[in-house]
């Protein structure tokens, strides 16, 4: 394959401007792909701190100069400063972008190609009881806009879960009153419907009513000061909840809901394929860490509530051998 001629500049490029270069050309790509506005900056900063890397230990920083030894001592000084997931994520940023400048031909060879996956360990997925979640709701008592909105906030994440990105993105347009139905801009601007439950319903009534009408303002949940609300003021008023109700050993975010509504769901007796239209999973790959755990709870559910054990004493004990007959 013959190699694309070099960025064209006026003069010379140095290694890093070039290399720079190339970073603005892929982030100006995904752009024009119409990726979120996160994943972008997912982007940018890993590669921003590819580059550091590359300065700091004063190695070449021409795009086709880099090889597979210096991503993988990158990846190695990722898992080590940060973690294996940080050194994860670094891994795929730089596939995407590799991938694209060979595609586009300013490469003769894609170094990832041969930069083996990291191994991420396996996190114990954390959810809330029923418990934690009524101490939750407890602390929503009275008739503030504080108190109605949070507990509207905290159904809606558990009865359908969202994302905190989406949750925030929600419009009073959204919300279909008939249908009891939300309807949902998930990653990769990819639309879903998603139901809500009479709960809920009730939660996000009230919670209108007292935000009122507010000229020029469609977002459905805002802040006191009538503006959008954002994923950290999403984090900030649930992790306070949590502080006031008490709730240990498990984050209280929006995340933790999410998985909160998976698990239980399946619990419920709901379907794998239907979650993952629920929750807007691209396959069935994490949509099957929640079949594990929610199988776990059956399990331990088994040995408490076991039909035959009920019977326990009206079976004999073998001992040693016995001939079969």
């Amino acid at each position: 394959m013959g190699t694309r001629p070099k960025l064209s500049v006026v003069g010379p490029q140095t290694a890093g401007e070039e290399l720079a270069e190339a970073m603005q050309s892929f982030l100006r790509r995904c752009r024009a792909r119409g990726l979120a506005d996160e994943t972008v900056r997912f982007y940018r900063t890993r590669l921003d701190a590819f580059t550091r890397y590359l300065d700091g230990h004063s190695l070449p920083a021409r795009p086709g100069d880099v090889t597979p030894e210096v991503v993988r001592d990158f990846l190695a000084a990722q898992k080590e400063r940060l973690s294996a997931a940080a050194a994860h994520h670094a891994r795929a940023t730089l596939s995407a972008f590799f991938r694209f400048l060979a595609r586009e031909e300013w490469l003769s060879a894609n170094p990832m190609e041969k930069v083996e996956k990291v191994r991420v360990p396996r996190k114990v997925i954390q959810t809330f009881s029923h418990e934690q979640i009524g101490q939750m709701l407890a602390t929503c008592s009275g008739r503030s806009f504080n108190g109605l909105r949070l507990r509207a906030v905290i159904l809606t994440l558990l009865d359908c879960g969202l994302r905190a990105s989406e949750l925030c993105g929600l419009t009073l347009d959204d919300v279909s009153w008939d249908e009891g139905t939300l309807r949902v801009m998930g990653k990769g601007s990819k639309e879903r419907v998603v139901p809500f439950g009479e709960a809920t319903r009730q939660a996000l009534l009230a919670y209108i009513a007292r935000r009122g009408e507010l000229s020029g303002q469609s977002a459905l949940f805002v802040t006191c000061y009538g503006d959008p609300m954002n994923r950290h003021g999403v984090h900030r008023i649930l992790r306070d909840c949590g502080t006031r109700a008490d709730v240990t050993g498990v984050r209280c975010s929006a995340h933790t809901f999410r998985r909160t509504f998976a698990v239980m769901y399946l619990r419920n007796g709901g379907d794998a394929f239907t979650l993952q239209k629920l929750l807007g999973h691209s396959d069935l790959t994490m949509t099957r860490r929640y079949c594990e755990l929610s199988q776990t709870d059956a399990l331990q559910k088994h040995r408490q509530c076991s039909p035959g054990d009920r019977f326990l004493s009206a079976v004999r004990p073998t001992r040693g051998r016995k001939r079969l007959r």
